[in-house]
């Protein structure tokens, strides 16, 4: 191989993993942040005294 395609090849592996971590970080950000919005919205329902939501909500209780 010339110096060229080994430039190319290792500008390409570069690239892949740059990548392949981009897509982890936005793959856990995305989990996290689903994870706080379902406990954001579980503490606003309980919140609410004036309905009893447990007995219509069976998720209310995990």
């Amino acid at each position: 191989m010339d110096e060229q395609t080994k430039q190319r090849l290792r500008h390409i592996r570069d690239a892949t993993e740059v990548n392949t971590r981009h897509q982890q970080c936005v793959t856990r950000n995305s989990v996290e942040r689903h994870e706080r919005a379902r406990v954001q919205i579980k503490s606003e329902v309980m919140e609410n005294r004036q309905i009893d939501y447990k007995s219509h909500m069976k998720w209310l209780k995990n």
